[in-house]
């Protein structure tokens, strides 16, 4: 069972347990109201503040989803900006600083690793790690006496230098900025606590109780998925970074075969 499972699964426990206590408060409160009136009226606010509040949901979960796999996309791309990077230099014997810039890529990809696996990069790390692209760029600077195929390796290299950088710059603000704010998570809490308790108006039966309990169950489970999605560089939601693993065995099978 993965991290983020156990999350899931302890969220929706908890959403279930915290839903039937506010519930059982709700009940013993509206028992001292028995009239039809008072089901009807709680029946009606109920099911308006319900649609509000699984309409604001979805577009939440789905905001945090799409969010979610950009920032996987952008992992992706980034290391397919890498392996371009080191291709071109490979594959240009002829540069004198080739060795040296495609050294200095494995020592880049294996920071971006560590920044993957540990979230709590200090700035002075981050930095470092920028100025290392930037190294890795000028070394592949256009020159006046550069061949035609040379001008045309290092113009591709830096196209990809300059989309390294620009993903570069985008996951460390993202790094540092949930998608989600506190304000959601305020109405999350209080449309929830108001809806279990609302619930306490119908009859303890075991069917209301069942169908009250998915609800619990399902919220929890959609409010931790939507706090994981909202971070992807931090636990519970953190992405993996197996893509920078397998282009290390990639570098690795290229530098065997030349």
């Amino acid at each position: 069972m993965t991290d983020i499972t156990f999350y899931v699964l302890l969220a929706g426990v908890a959403g279930t347990v915290v839903g039937l206590i506010l519930q059982a408060i709700g009940r013993a409160v509206f028992l001292r109201f028995k009239g039809d009136d008072t089901k009807e009226l709680s029946s009606t606010v109920g099911l308006r503040v319900s649609a509000i509040f699984g309409i604001a949901v979805g577009l939440i979960f789905a905001s945090t989803a799409a969010h979610l796999m950009e920032t996987k996309r952008d992992a992706l791309e980034e290391t397919r900006a890498i392996l371009t990077l080191y291709v071109l230099a490979a594959n240009s014997p002829s540069l004198a600083n080739s060795g040296t810039v495609r050294d200095d890529l494995k020592k880049y990809i294996r920071r971006s690793k560590s920044e993957f696996d540990d979230s709590q990069v200090s700035e002075d790390s981050a930095l470092a790690t920028g100025r290392m692209i930037l190294k890795i760029c000028r070394g592949m600077a256009l020159n006046d006496q550069d061949s035609s195929e040379m001008r045309w390796t290092k113009a591709e290299f830096q196209r990809a230098c300059g989309k390294l950088i620009d993903l570069r710059g985008k996951k460390r603000i993202t790094a540092k900025e949930k998608h989600i704010s506190t304000p959601f998570w305020i109405f999350f809490g209080i449309s929830f606590g108001f809806l279990a308790f609302l619930f306490g108006v119908f009859e303890a039966r075991p069917v209301n109780i069942i169908f009250a309990s998915l609800f619990y169950f399902a919220t929890g489970v959609t409010g931790m998925l939507i706090y994981a999605s909202s971070d992807p560089y931090h636990d519970p939601g953190k992405i993996s970074s197996a893509p920078l693993i397998k282009l290390l065995d990639r570098i690795d099978a290229i530098d065997e075969g030349r």
